[in-house]
C-alpha cells in the first residue's frame, strides 16, 4: 500500500506534496540548497580536522592531512605537488602509494584495506602498503612513498 499511496500521492517532500501545502495555505518548506558534488582533486578538502599548518615538514616532505582525519582502516586520494597518491590508515600506521593501478588505472584511493593491502577498487588487485608490491601479479607494484607523524601532520616524501 505504501507504493501505491507514493505513486498516487508522491513523496513527503516531493513537489506534489508541497503543492497539496501550498494549497492548503500551509506554505512550503524552504528547500536547502544543493552542495556541489566534490571533485576527485577536492576530496582532500572533505577530510576534517584540515591539515595542519603550524607543522614545518622533514626536508623533501609534504603536509597532506591531518593524523585525526583519516580513520583506521580508511584510505583517501590527496593530489599533492602535481601528484596523486592514496593516503591509508591502517590501525594508526600511515601508508601512502601511486593512486593508479597499474592493472586498469583504477583509482586506489576508492578501494578497500584489508589489514596492510589495498584492494583496487576496479578489478580487486591486491597490493601491499610496505613494500608496494602486487600479491595478484608478482611482477608488478605500485610507487610508496616514505610517511612521518610529525605533531597532528601526516608527511609524506614526493
Amino acid at each position: 500500500m505504501g507504493l501505491l499511496r507514493t505513486i498516487i500521492l508522491g513523496r513527503d517532500n516531493g513537489i506534489r506534496a508541497r503543492l497539496r501545502r501550498r494549497l492548503r495555505g500551509e506554505g512550503a518548506a524552504p528547500e536547502p540548497a544543493p552542495a556541489p558534488a566534490p571533485s576527485v582533486g577536492e576530496r582532500a578538502l572533505r577530510l576534517s580536522p584540515e591539515p595542519p599548518r603550524d607543522v614545518t615538514p622533514p626536508e623533501g616532505f609534504e603536509v597532506v592531512l591531518h593524523k585525526d582525519a583519516l580513520k583506521p582502516g580508511r584510505v583517501t586520494d590527496i593530489i599533492i605537488g602535481g601528484t596523486a597518491i592514496a593516503v591509508a590508515n591502517v590501525d594508526g600506521a600511515f601508508y601512502a602509494v601511486d593512486n593508479t593501478c597499474p592493472h586498469a588505472g583504477g583509482p586506489l584511493g576508492e578501494g578497500t584495506l584489508d589489514g596492510a593491502v589495498l584492494v583496487c577498487p576496479m578489478h580487486g588487485w591486491r597490493f601491499d602498503l610496505a613494500t608496494g608490491a602486487c600479491e595478484t601479479d608478482a611482477d608488478t607494484r605500485v610507487r610508496t612513498f616514505e610517511t612521518r607523524v610529525v605533531g597532528d601532520a601526516v608527511c609524506v616524501r614526493l
